[in-house]
């Protein structure tokens, strides 16, 4: 008993202490923190977009006319822009389902499933792209689709922790980055053309988040946060007096406006130690700019560290790259298809086969910035730049080659016996199927190419770019939409902000360039790999880096010049032929690009030369 009674008797203690502990913080203000600011900030944003819809959907069922419906439309995706700069980067799938693009979809290790497209785009394209009455019933389940999407967000917990203060800063990072590739280029708006607004609500979210950090930031260094804070505001302002789409000048909003921004908020991150460690993003998080020689990090490209380039194993893999001894005939090398004096192609329409009469199916890549993308070949059916060289290896048609064939070859050779033993010292064995493919692919990774003339003109000189080259790449990444595919400032299909996926598209590429008997090309592209029905006739995004070097262009180098391929362009693709697939994916409309906005933007294109590197 006297046990019983002294254990009731401190847990009553620890009752009342508890008590008056819940009563003594009743009783004292607690400073909000800036998770705490963030996370009402956040929930605000969401109910109201949550309550947009239910509004919306009353809209949808008393029939509205469609003119009322696109003004709330609009103003719907105000808000959406606004909540985005979290949910994009903490929920990017669920994000998906609320804005992705208008069409089916897979992920790349599932492709079995397919997924129909959901969300604001789906609605865009009910509400503008003609005037007919709408479709009500269909309006209606795609609002409430995105309502239950939002009422999980709504739901979710622990959003103090998940608000911490170097992931916030991480989402500003990426939300700036999306804005400068996506958010003004019509990705998210490509019909109504509603981008401009959405990206001013895009900065004055991240104005609003990042004001919640002045005094845990900034302390007493008050003109820091200011000068962040006036930079934002000047953008912002920049918007609300240039709101036309097609004569915006992106390249003034990038270049002035924008880049000052996200070098101020690296800045911030760096002083704090808001940094992720290691290497595990795409973008490397102390670049000061999008556009600098140092932007992106190698390493992330990489399965492991040990994997990762040295000097060593690139004057190793460069050795290796121009000497046959890889191939069966002891003829051919990597450089017989990939010269550099053509931006590593060949200026073949496609690629001569080992056995020098016949030409294999496709056209040959460059290699400049090859390691920068998650996927190889055109079909994507490689991850990994040592599978590739693999695979180039064992074809029949290109190499006719055996890396177990190699290593014994190489093994017998004292120079590569030397060259292995200092470049793989750490390997148990020195000269094995993975160090070949991975002292050439080494030799990849180092062929990078960020120093044209338009590199130039970002970082600071302002010579590089005349006025023609300009406008080309305001039309590039406005009207004629080419960025919307060819992401800045790659320039391929590695999608922002993350980089971390490489997109495909289905264009409706002839077989020929007979403009009057047109037949679309056999080629089945990443079906032949991924065996879904969305990527038959899909071929990867390729960079148009060093574009001018490369001709001819296309998967099959059907087109011999950049005015071929603008046309095609220009014209809607196969479907401006009328041989496109069902599942094309490039927009059918036509651009209506005048004659010299094609010669300005094939100008602007040029100024992406760079083989200045050392290869």
């Amino acid at each position: 008993m006297p046990q019983l009674v002294n254990t009731i008797r401190k847990k009553t203690t620890l009752l009342l202490l508890l008590i008056t502990t819940i009563t003594a913080l009743n009783f004292t203000r607690q400073p909000v923190s800036p998770a705490g600011n963030v996370e009402e900030y956040y929930l605000d944003e969401m109910k109201e977009f949550h309550n947009k819809l239910i509004e919306f959907e009353k809209k949808i069922t008393n029939l509205s006319s469609l003119k009322i419906l696109q003004q709330a439309f609009l103003s719907i995706r105000g808000n959406f822009k606004k909540m985005a700069v979290l949910t994009d980067f903490y929920n990017p799938f669920e994000t998906k389902l609320l804005n992705g693009p208008a069409l089916k979809w897979v992920e790349d290790d599932n492709p079995d499933v397919i997924f129909e497209p959901h969300g604001l785009q789906v609605i865009e394209e009910i509400l503008f792209k003609s005037k007919n009455t709408p479709d009500y019933n269909l309006l209606k389940k795609e609002v409430q689709g995105m309502l239950s999407v939002a009422e999980v967000f709504l739901k979710e917990k622990n959003l103090d922790y998940k608000f911490r203060d170097e992931l916030v800063f991480e989402a500003l990072h990426s939300g700036i980055i999306r804005l400068t590739t996506l958010g003004i280029s019509g990705f998210d708006s490509p019909i109504a053309q509603n981008s401009i607004a959405e990206a001013k609500s895009t900065l004055e979210s991240i104005q609003t988040l990042h004001s919640f950090y002045k005094k845990k930031l900034y302390g007493n260094s008050v003109a820091e946060y200011d000068k962040v804070n006036d930079l934002l505001s000047g953008s912002i302002k920049y918007l609300s007096a240039n709101t036309s789409f097609n004569s915006f000048d992106r390249l003034t909003f990038i270049k002035n406006y924008i880049s000052p921004i996200f070098t101020a908020l690296v800045e911030t991150r760096i002083a704090n130690n808001l940094l992720p460690e290691g290497d595990r993003t795409s973008v490397n998080p102390k670049a000061t700019t999008l556009f600098d020689s140092n932007t992106f990090n190698i390493n992330a490209f990489s399965p492991t560290a040990r994997y990762r380039p040295t000097t060593e194993r690139i004057e190793l893999g460069r050795k290796l790259f121009y000497d046959p001894i890889l191939s069966a005939t002891g003829k051919r090398s990597c450089a017989t298809c990939h010269k550099p004096e053509l931006a590593f192609t060949d200026g073949l329409k496609t690629a001569l086969a080992v056995d020098e009469e016949n030409y294999l199916l496709r056209n040959t890549p460059t290699l400049w910035n090859s390691a920068l993308q998650k996927r190889q070949f055109y079909d994507s059916r490689v991850t990994v730049l040592e599978n590739q060289l693999s695979d180039v290896i064992h074809n029949q048609e290109e190499m006719k080659g055996s890396l177990i064939q190699s290593v014994t070859t190489l093994k017998s050779d004292s120079t590569y016996n030397k060259l292995f033993t200092i470049a793989y010292s750490g390997e148990y064995e020195k000269i094995t199927q993975y160090t070949i493919a991975n002292a050439v692919s080494s030799y990849m990774r180092s062929l990078i190419s960020f120093n044209s003339n338009f590199d130039k003109y970002m970082r600071g000189d302002e010579s590089k770019l005349n006025a023609v080259e300009k406008k080309g790449f305001n039309l590039f990444m406005g009207k004629a939409k080419c960025a919307t595919c060819h992401f800045v400032p790659l320039f391929n299909g590695l999608a922002p902000p993350f980089f971390i996926e490489s997109e495909s598209e289905v264009l409706g590429v002839p077989a020929t360039s007979d403009k009057k008997n047109p037949v679309l090309d056999t080629d089945k592209g990443k079906l032949l790999f991924t065996k879904s029905s969305i990527h038959s006739h899909s071929f990867k995004t390729p960079t148009l880096r060093n574009i001018a070097l490369t001709a001819p262009y296309m998967h099959n180098g059907v087109y011999n010049t950049l005015e071929e391929v603008m046309e095609f362009y220009n014209n809607g693709g196969g479907a401006g032929l009328k041989i496109a697939p069902e599942n094309q994916t490039l927009p059918p409309d036509k651009l209506k690009l005048s004659k010299k906005e094609i010669s300005s933007i094939i100008a602007f294109m040029k100024t992406l030369t760079d083989t200045s590197g050392k290869w």
